[in-house]
């Protein structure tokens, strides 16, 4: 191809590319990507256009990171995200308008992937300011479906629920959405499983799975299985907990989905010492800790090195108060609530009533941070 090729011809294929994004559509989005590449050599100067490509680009390796990871890695010449966010950081102050709304949507997605919760809902406070610059529907989509993913992960429930109803609304008008409209019924579903709604959990986690399996997303259906593993350990229901624990991990390890292992491996794990079962607890907390070292799951190593200290050490209760000072200095509210009521439990069945009451205590202190966080997440923008 030979002459100078027009941005706004090349902008008409970046919003093709975001569109294939949004679907999931990995081979049409990779071939668009590659296409528009090549053609950025030939075109006329236009920052604009630059910055939007770059977004672009970190919003598509999100999406390889999220869905198909080892797609990411057959991939050629396929930048890292911090790479990619470094790049954009340097221009961040010429981003106006539409592009300011992409950057800290795409950041905040970012941020949610690494498990920083109040970083990512600032980003999203941001780009929810520059909303009036958004036109497109399943754009607006987008963004209330990642705000109900964040207030998930914080716990707010109800805002969670009310973030993925105005979601599913706009996803159900286009069929071309299916793989959102089953994350949507994921995310009811996790969220009746918060308000102990089990049986409106179990039904939207059993549609989710149909469409995972209809759409044949490994990574989804894998997804599926462990939460309802987790409704069915929330209930303590621990036999088939563990049987659906061991199904999700059946299909992460044989589609090679690492990143999803150490969660699964360690809710097995857990059980396994809760029932005293310690030859198949200690097996399973092995795989766990490799695949976790494996994948640089941070997090989970941590979670894991809890157990050792609450089940193999004694307890450890100055390794224990290290991993909830982790936790807290994370904002991970929810997990520190569930933690610290293990370690009460553990000490109220072998009847030392003092320290368990100390523990159930912590349990107190953490709900009412969760209750009033609604303020921590009210970010002056």
């Amino acid at each position: 191809m030979t002459g100078v090729i027009s941005s706004s011809s090349i902008g008409e294929k970046i919003n093709e590319w975001y569109m294939y994004i949004r679907r999931f559509s990995i081979p049409d989005a990779e071939y668009l990507r590659r296409e528009i590449k090549q053609e950025l050599d030939q075109m006329e100067e236009d920052q604009d256009l630059n910055l939007y490509y770059s977004l672009m680009e970190f919003r598509h390796n999100l999406m390889l990171e999220y869905l198909e990871p080892l797609e990411k890695m057959r991939i050629e010449e396929q930048p890292r995200l911090s790479d990619l966010l470094l790049e954009i950081d340097k221009k961040q102050a010429r981003l106006t308008g539409l592009l300011e709304y992409y950057f800290n949507f795409f950041r905040g997605m970012y941020e949610l992937d690494q498990r920083e919760y109040l970083s990512a809902i600032k980003f999203f406070k941001k780009a929810e300011s520059k909303l009036i610059f958004v036109k497109d529907r399943i754009e607006k989509a987008e963004f209330f479906f990642k705000m109900s993913e964040s207030y998930y992960y914080m716990k707010q429930t109800y805002f969670s629920m009310d973030y993925a109803r105005q979601a599913y609304e706009i996803y159900k008008e286009n069929e071309a959405y299916n793989i959102r409209l089953l994350q949507c019924h994921s995310l009811f579903a996790t969220n009746f499983l918060d308000l102990k709604q089990y049986e409106d959990a179990v039904s939207h986690f059993q549609k989710a799975y149909s469409m995972a399996e209809a759409e044949k997303q490994p990574q989804l259906m894998g997804r599926t299985l462990y939460n309802i593993g987790l409704c069915k350990n929330s209930q303590s229901q621990y036999e088939d907990a563990i049987t659906y624990f061991k199904r999700a991990i059946a299909v992460f390890e044989e589609s090679n989905i690492l990143p999803s292992l150490p969660q699964a491996y360690f809710l097995i794990t857990q059980i396994h010492y809760k029932l005293g079962k310690m030859d198949k607890a200690h097996e399973y907390h092995s795989k766990g800790m490799a695949y976790s070292q494996k994948a640089g799951d941070v997090i989970y190593l941590s979670e894991f090195e809890f157990l050792k200290s609450l089940y193999l050490s004694g307890p450890d209760e100055e390794a224990i108060q290290g991993f909830f000072d982790f936790l807290e200095s994370k904002m991970l509210y929810a997990d520190l609530e569930d933690f610290a009521i293990d370690v009460a439990k553990y000490y109220h069945e072998r009847k030392n009533f003092q320290k368990a009451s100390a523990y159930f205590l912590k349990v107190e202190q953490v709900r009412q941070l969760i209750q009033g966080g609604v303020s921590l997440y009210e970010i002056e923008v």
